[in-house]
């Protein structure tokens, strides 16, 4: 009887690999751009949440004026 697991050399459990050489400054400038487009992601949600903030202090605001009335 033949396993799926005895024999790895399958074809349905081969997976074929990437591997890219580098040379360092195009690898320093690869992570250049990764940390930049990071930093790029983390800035946009700062100022989606600084907008929320925003609207949600304008809520507060209005509630406030509705209780004092």
């Amino acid at each position: 009887m033949i396993s799926l697991f005895s024999n790895p050399q399958l074809p349905f459990f081969q997976t074929q690999q990437s591997i890219y050489v580098l040379s360092d400054s195009d690898f320093a400038k690869y992570k250049q751009r990764q940390t930049q487009s990071e930093i790029d992601e983390l800035e946009r949600l700062v100022d989606s949440h600084k907008s929320s903030i925003e609207r949600l202090e304008k809520t507060i605001d209005a509630l406030k004026k509705d209780l004092e009335t």
